[in-house]
């Protein structure tokens, strides 16, 4: 199975000692002259070698995300080009016309440039680790060969304004204890700008004071932690959401809970595990729909406008990259819409 590169490990043939391995040239491995057969000593060495620098460079993350997507996205580009199971020595015949071929293939079936630009970095990065491990060759997927389709500099996500954010905040009644943890939930998404994977793994102990501030101490990517202060309205919110669940002496436990049962609106109490993702998902989505605001608003979008708005009224890039959690100042500025741009347009001054 493709898709699953854990599983195909090196364990393909289990070769025995062979009396010659690959071909090594200045300490690199030279995979030009050992295709003559598939199941010669060379090959299998080679694809023993190929198959753990796989599995090293899907190690490289310790985000389990990260490594199931780019499983994922390896695993397709190997079904399109017909790899053979296990047959990781193949790596080294891919072309460059194979890997455009499968880019215009994606656009065709209308993934969007953003998704497939994601899709050919994950095989140039799958590459350009092989050429670091050792392996000779040029990387196929190098953008000099394969051009990524353009991607606009906003990200496709909507932000809101901030009397719809508003809106939203306002939006679950508070007259059930779910309805107060909704109320804190939107809360933390909209005054801490975090994901909705971040959010999720949200414990009660990840809420505490430093220096006189509230903090919430987040987990994001790649097991990278952050300290982000929190607004007044989200303490207030979140203090009375963990005294109605009765959930403070749970340290370890996770912030924010389902009922114990779907119509019991949280007054027979919550579970013991964290909201999921696709839950998450839903409540936003229910209370977009609630409100009339355009379906394509999301969970993400909360981050989208936290960090839009806090831009807008002064707020430093570099503070903004370190409050949303970025490692490159200009993945920030891909989440902030230009407003006052649009307000400005041309389109609103012609006039015929």
């Amino acid at each position: 199975m493709k898709d699953d590169l854990i599983s195909h490990h090196a364990s393909a043939n289990n070769p025995t000692e062979p009396s010659s391995a690959a071909p090594v040239t200045d300490g690199r491995l030279d995979v030009s002259t050992v295709f003559s057969s598939k199941h010669s000593p060379a090959a299998l060495v080679l694809r023993q070698q190929i198959a753990e620098s796989c599995q090293a460079w899907l190690a490289r993350s310790t985000s389990f995300d990260t490594r199931s997507n780019y499983a994922r996205d390896l695993g397709q580009f190997l079904s399109f080009v017909g790899m053979p199971n296990g047959m990781w020595e193949e790596l080294a015949k891919i072309r460059p016309a194979q890997i455009a071929a499968w880019r215009d293939v994606l656009l065709a079936k209308g993934l969007t440039n953003r998704s497939v630009s994601r899709k050919l970095t994950v095989i140039r990065s799958l590459y350009s680790y092989l050429s670091a491990y050792g392996f000779t060759g040029a990387n196929p997927a190098h953008s000099k060969f394969v051009a990524s389709p353009p991607v606009p500099r906003d990200g496709r996500t909507l932000g809101l304004s901030p009397e719809d954010c508003r809106r939203l905040l306002d939006a679950a009644a508070d007259d059930s204890p779910q309805g107060v943890r909704d109320r804190a939930l939107l809360a933390v998404l909209a005054y801490s700008g975090c994901r909705v994977g971040e959010l999720c793994r949200l414990r009660i102990m990840d809420y505490k004071v430093s220096g006189g501030h509230r903090i919430l101490e987040v987990r994001g990517k790649g097991g990278k932690e952050r300290r982000v202060p929190i607004h007044p309205e989200a303490v207030e919110r979140l203090d009375r959401w963990i005294d109605i669940a009765g959930i403070r002496g749970d340290e370890t436990g996770p912030m924010f809970r389902p009922p114990l049962t779907a119509r019991g609106r949280g007054f027979d109490g919550f579970r013991s595990t964290a909201l999921t993702r696709r839950a998450v998902q839903y409540l936003v989505s229910r209370y977009v729909r609630r409100l009339g605001l355009d379906p394509h608003v999301t969970v993400h979008s909360f981050r989208v406008t936290a960090l839009t708005t806090a831009r807008e009224r002064g707020a430093d890039i570099v503070d903004l990259q370190d409050f949303a959690g970025h490692a490159d100042p200009r993945t920030t500025l891909s989440y902030i819409r230009s407003r006052d741009r649009l307000s400005k347009s041309p389109a609103y001054v012609l006039k015929y």
